[in-house]
């Protein structure tokens, strides 16, 4: 049914609270909700997570036997309909929390498969094509279906974001667009 609950993991994988990757993720947050669906904010900073210690000790314990943030994530992730990825650009790559984020899924390979996703990038003048790789990669190694070609956002200095139209422009589209394909996958 159309009506059916649409819930979205919406991550903010920026070290800094209240920064550009924070108020995109928020723009994202609230056309989500005038949908009617749901996302939930979460903030890569308040949580201490590890990087993956290639233990591959999941594959037998069937989870992440690492005892860290990611324990409150894990539930979160499979319970909702759409991942968002939002990341400030580092070194023409995601941030180093988003980077271990996503290296801490391995323990869900085939459990996020058909989620709906969607990423934004913020940066200063390069480098976003290689974040929105590195995130678009990780959803296609989920067997996830991306909703956009991705949000870029030219932003350096706190608040710059609010600055640039056409990204709050597009991330809009992104929260309707991912709203409205996990309504079709749910009928």
């Amino acid at each position: 049914m159309v009506n059916e609950r649409v819930k979205i993991f919406a991550l903010s994988g920026s070290p800094r609270k209240g920064g550009n990757t924070d108020i995109l993720t928020k723009i994202f947050i609230e056309y989500v909700n005038d949908m009617g669906a749901e996302a939930e904010l979460v903030r890569i900073c308040d949580y201490q997570i590890s990087p993956c210690a290639s233990c591959r000790l999941c594959v037998d314990a069937g989870k992440c036997v690492l005892e860290d943030g990611m324990r409150e994530l894990y539930p979160k992730l499979l319970e909702a309909d759409g991942i968002l990825i939002a990341s400030p650009v580092y070194f023409n790559n995601v941030s180093a929390q988003t980077k271990a984020f996503m290296d801490r899924t391995w323990c869900l390979r085939g459990k996020l498969k058909w989620k709906v996703g969607g990423a934004i990038v913020v940066g200063r003048r390069y480098g976003h094509e290689l974040a929105l790789n590195a995130i678009h990669s990780f959803f296609l190694k989920h067997e996830m279906i991306l909703a956009y070609r991705g949000v870029v956002s030219f932003a350096f200095e706190k608040g710059e974001a609010l600055n640039d139209k056409k990204a709050i422009e597009c991330t809009r589209y992104l929260a309707r667009s991912m709203v409205e394909l996990i309504r079709k996958l749910k009928t």
